[in-house]
């Protein structure tokens, strides 16, 4: 498992692909709302070998914000998402900011994985991902 830069011309479709396996109804960006978002941010790609198996979309204008963090349903479970968020932790550390930002949805499993890698909830949105609650949680960064 490596995490690489993303090429729009080669990967976007990729993307896609994981993202509505990951998302469905009203919770699934439509393409070009992701598009739009992976020109104004940070983009990391998680390969196996050569096959796209997850991403993370950062928007990082004030704050590093995880807007998206999909995982192919064949590669879940495997660490594909812990990778993405070590990779991500290490280069805002790097880069010298104070902390991470995510909203998750209250019934997500994907909850336990933020809680492991220092992620704590903030502050509770009622019905943000109506009509279920979203948590808006945050990583300080050393």
């Amino acid at each position: 498992m490596r995490i690489t830069n993303y090429n729009h011309r080669q990967d976007f479709e990729r993307l896609l692909e994981i993202n509505d396996a990951c998302y469905s109804g009203v919770y699934r960006p439509p393409r070009e709302t992701v598009n739009d978002m992976i020109l104004i941010s940070d983009v990391y790609v998680a390969r196996n070998g050569l096959r796209i198996v997850g991403f993370a979309i950062v928007k990082n204008t004030c704050l590093p914000y995880i807007w998206n963090i999909a995982v192919d349903p064949l590669f879940q479970g495997n660490g594909v998402g812990g990778s993405l968020l070590r990779e991500i932790i290490k280069r805002y550390t790097i880069a010298g900011d104070k902390e991470i930002h995510l909203d998750v949805n209250s019934t997500n499993p994907a909850q336990k994985l933020y809680f492991d890698y220092g992620f704590r909830v903030k502050s509770v949105c009622t019905k943000y991902f109506d009509p279920n609650d979203g948590l808006h949680m945050v990583r300080p960064l050393p």
